[in-house]
C-alpha cells in the first residue's frame, strides 16, 4: 500500500504530469500523428499556465484549510496531544547539530505552548521514515526548548499519516471517552481526520502551518511564476492524498 501510494503520487504530480505530456506530443509528433502532437502541447500549456500564472494552488489549499480554522479558544481540559510528524530535516539537523525545520515547523512550535499550557495530558510525537526520523528532532528540539522529553511518547515507524494515527492508537490504546487534540497542518487536517474517524479514534482539531489568508483568494493571473507552481504542488499532492486515501480504504471520506 505504501509503495502503492508513492507511486500515484510521481504519475500525478503536477510537473511529472507536464512531462508526460509533454513527452507524449513529442512521441505523436515523431510518428506523424500532427493533430495529437497538438493536441497534447495544446493541453501541456493550458495545464502549465493555469498552474504557474493563476493563484491555482492558493485556491485550492484556501479551501482546505477553510474546513480547518485555527482553534482560538482550546479546551480547558485535554487527556492527550497527537502531533504530526514532517515539520523537519533529520538530516542537516544530523549535520549541523542544530533543529532544521521545514515549512511546516510550526507542528513543532505550536506544540511547545500546548504541552506548557496543560498540566499532565499523554503527548505522543509520531514520525518515522527512515534511519533519521522526525521523532529524532522532535526529541531535541523539545530537549532544548526545556520540555521534559521523558513525558513524550516518540513514535518513529511511521512513513504516512495512516501509519501516523495507526501506530500511536496501538501505543496510546485510547479511551473513547477520552479528549484528543490533533496537531498537523491546518491544509492536512481534512485527511488526518478522515483517516482518524476510519480508525475510530476521535480528536478535537488543532490546525497549524497555515499557508494562506483567510480571506478569500481572487482568481487572477499573479506572474508569481515559482510560487504559484510550488502552492500547486503542495495543494494537488493534498488532494490526491484525499482520494486515493478513500479509495484504498484508509479514510472514511474523501472531503
Amino acid at each position: 500500500m505504501y509503495l502503492l501510494s508513492k507511486l500515484i503520487w510521481i504519475v500525478l504530480s503536477p510537473l511529472n504530469l507536464l512531462l508526460i505530456f509533454l513527452i507524449i506530443g513529442i512521441f505523436f509528433k515523431i510518428i506523424n500523428m500532427r493533430i495529437v502532437s497538438i493536441t497534447f502541447y495544446t493541453i501541456s500549456i493550458i495545464f502549465f499556465i493555469t498552474v504557474s500564472v493563476f493563484p491555482t494552488g492558493n485556491l485550492i489549499l484556501f479551501k482546505l484549510e477553510s474546513s480547518y480554522p485555527a482553534l482560538t479558544t482550546p479546551p480547558l481540559h485535554i487527556d492527550g496531544i497527537l502531533i504530526l510528524g514532517g515539520p523537519s530535516n533529520p538530516g542537516l539537523t544530523r549535520d549541523h547539530g542544530q533543529v532544521s525545520f521545514n515549512e511546516a515547523g510550526e507542528r513543532l512550535t505550536e506544540s511547545v505552548r500546548l504541552i506548557k499550557n496543560y498540566s499532565s495530558p499523554k503527548i505522543i510525537f509520531s514520525g518515522g521514515f527512515g534511519k533519521l526520523t522526525h521523532s529524532y528532532v522532535a526529541k531535541k528540539f523539545f530537549s532544548e526548548m526545556g520540555i521534559d522529553v521523558s513525558n513524550i511518547v516518540f513514535e518513529s515507524k511511521s512513513r504516512n499519516t495512516f501509519e501516523n494515527i495507526l501506530y500511536s492508537k496501538k501505543i496510546i490504546n485510547p479511551k473513547k471517552s477520552e479528549n484528543w487534540l490533533l496537531v498537523t497542518s491546518s491544509f492536512h487536517m481534512s485527511r488526518a481526520i478522515n483517516v482518524a474517524e476510519k480508525l475510530d479514534w476521535k480528536f478535537i482539531p488543532y490546525p497549524v502551518d497555515f499557508r494562506t489568508s483567510n480571506k478569500f483568494i481572487k482568481f487572477k493571473p499573479t506572474f508569481d511564476l515559482l510560487n504559484n507552481i510550488n502552492s500547486f504542488n503542495l495543494a494537488s499532492h493534498e488532494v490526491v492524498g484525499l482520494i486515493s486515501y478513500y479509495f484504498l480504504g484508509r479514510s472514511s471520506k474523501i472531503f
